[in-house]
């Protein structure tokens, strides 16, 4: 049986994201779909939802229950962020296709390490899959091919506060994205503090916003991918005032202590109980550069609601797409796919796809 008549396993496919996942797969693929985790009764209570969905008993932390896990599966989609990189071996080690939608770039580097076990195996794993990473890498990608040289990229994401996050994406907000990292500037490695290093950005459907530096993994993948000098990843919420609120934790010294005193989990309780805001997202990526001796600004982005369908839409017509003539190897998503076919899946689905562009003094 070729992979791709074999079985999708959705890791976290009862989740957030998963949920999405398996209903697009399931509704666009003749594939059994297949939504696994750690709650049997979840497991099966959401798949007598979802015609072609069957449930699979899954603890990522449980190597001894891999083998079982995988039997028959072609391709797994990953929906949760995880301490270690090792279920992603396991399945690149089967045989089976990999799509990971982790925005956590330490996790993404160990799994870059496993290319020569996956071409060996014959399997393809896709890493950035989502808006941010994902869709950032497309556009920032595919707008440096039209220049003739690139200065700088700035990738801004704006967070709906009414939207309902799940807990992984909350937990890495606040031990990931908001942490102490190094980036590329001016093609060499500085060390910034995320909450910091404001920049006012103009969000389509927002206006001016002022976003702070964050540790998305799109700024890391791009400056090891390109020699593009200077790569800047921020984040701002729909609400002025909790961006800056946290800024203000952040620059008072008073951020890491209140997270210590609420929890991480405290944390979570509360962000599923913030009665304020939207549930729209929008990622925006700006690209410096020239073309013919002239200067050169390329915007694109997406604006929308739901960040986390959004992230679901792009990973399923990512696992639609890949085919045994798939390229062996582990690779980012803009190393196999174009921005395309994933822009017109999501205008489908109610989202917004622009572009701008403005050239000379204005650039």
């Amino acid at each position: 049986m070729s992979r791709t008549d074999a079985s999708v396993l959705v890791v976290g496919g009862y989740g957030t994201i998963g949920r999405t996942v398996c209903t697009e797969l399931a509704e666009r693929s003749q594939r059994e779909v297949l939504a696994a985790g750690r709650s049997p009764e979840k497991a099966r209570d959401f798949a007598r939802s979802v015609n072609g969905v069957e449930p699979r008993f899954l603890d990522v932390s449980d190597r001894a229950g891999y083998a079982d896990a995988l039997d028959n599966v072609g391709t797994v989609v990953m929906c949760l962020d995880q301490d270690t990189p090792q279920f992603a071996k396991a399945c690149l080690n089967h045989g089976s296709d990999y799509v990971d939608i982790s925005p956590t770039d330490s996790l993404l580097q160990e799994i870059e390490s496993f290319d020569d076990l996956a071409r060996e195996r014959g399997a393809t794993a896709v890493l950035s899959v989502g808006l941010s990473p994902g869709m950032t890498n497309l556009f920032v990608s595919e707008a440096a091919d039209e220049l003739d040289s690139v200065d700088r990229v700035d990738i801004t994401l704006l967070l709906g506060l009414g939207e309902a996050f799940g807990p992984d994406t909350v937990k890495w907000t606040i031990e990931d994205a908001l942490g102490s990292f190094s980036v590329r500037n001016d093609g060499e490695s500085l060390s910034v503090v995320g909450l910091t290093d404001p920049r006012v950005v103009n969000i389509p459907g927002w206006g001016r916003r002022r976003a702070y530096r964050a540790n998305l993994a799109d700024q890391h993948v791009l400056a090891r991918a390109t020699n593009i000098p200077t790569i800047e990843s921020r984040l701002c919420y729909d609400s002025r005032i909790v961006t800056r609120y946290l800024a203000v934790l952040r620059r008072t010294g008073v951020y890491r202590p209140a997270i210590s005193v609420l929890g991480v989990d405290g944390i979570v309780k509360l962000a599923d109980a913030v009665p304020f805001g939207s549930n729209e997202s929008v990622i925006k990526v700006e690209v410096f550069g020239r073309v013919d001796g002239g200067e050169k600004r390329i915007e694109r982005w997406v604006r929308g609601p739901d960040q986390a369908r959004a992230t679901a839409i792009v990973s399923a017509r990512v696992t639609e797409a890949l085919e045994p003539s798939s390229p062996a190897g582990v690779h980012h998503i803009q190393e196999l796919f174009s921005s395309g076919s994933l822009s017109d899946a999501l205008v489908e689905s109610g989202y917004t796809v622009g572009r701008a562009e403005q050239c000379g003094d204005q650039a």
